[in-house]
């Protein structure tokens, strides 16, 4: 079964040990490194997306996303694949990751924005992500000074072992945003999260 690992420290880690997020793009399994060592790479390929963004008119990339509701306002960087099919986690805690083979915030489909919850420092660049509320406005700024909005609908918390990976990564006929992080409880003896937290958005604004 398809799964999102996005593994981090710091709420677990106050009890525990820090452990690396590495995130890929169409929900593939993912594997955690922790404090001094590097993340794991063997991770399989990830499929092709269900949805190429194309609308006609190419969008800028993504360089920042704010959600002024929970004080959210970070850089974003896009996430490549490696010669091993592993999309490398963002360089920075503080910093977001976007899914550069979906499509780019505002075109047609979902765009995947995901970043750490925490790390052995505390706080990560997501760590108030699942205080979002339906309602709360989430802002893109792209690298040609535009922004594009959205407006968030909902926030689900899923099991790992059953992320919606069609919901998430799905086509849609509208331009969409999902921002994704780790959450739920966290397990000592694995060091990671049980869940990954979800926040679904529509473009407003026109």
């Amino acid at each position: 079964m398809l799964t999102h690992w996005f593994y981090s420290g710091g709420r677990g880690l106050i009890r525990s040990a820090a452990a690396v997020v590495l995130f890929t793009a169409a929900a593939m399994v993912v594997l955690v490194g922790y404090a001094g060592q590097q993340p794991s790479r063997a991770v399989p390929a990830p499929g092709q997306a269900a949805s190429s963004g194309d609308t006609g008119k190419q969008a800028a990339d993504p360089v920042r996303v704010r959600v002024p509701a929970v004080g959210i306002d970070a850089p974003v960087g896009p996430l490549f694949m490696n010669d091993k099919g592993v999309l490398a986690a963002p360089e920075s805690f503080e910093a977001a990751g976007w899914w550069h083979d979906g499509p780019e915030p505002g075109e047609i489909g979902p765009a995947v924005v995901a970043g750490h919850v925490d790390s052995y420092r505390g706080p990560a660049v997501f760590f108030r992500l699942d205080e979002i509320a339906p309602g709360d406005e989430i802002f893109i700024d792209r690298a040609d000074g535009s922004t594009v909005a959205f407006v968030a609908t909902r926030t689900e918390r899923h099991p790992k072992d059953e992320f919606p990976t069609e919901a998430v990564y799905g086509g849609t006929p509208e331009p969409q945003l999902r921002l994704i992080t780790c959450g739920g409880a966290f397990d000592d003896e694995q060091r990671r999260y049980l869940a990954n937290v979800i926040v679904y958005a529509d473009r407003s604004g026109g």
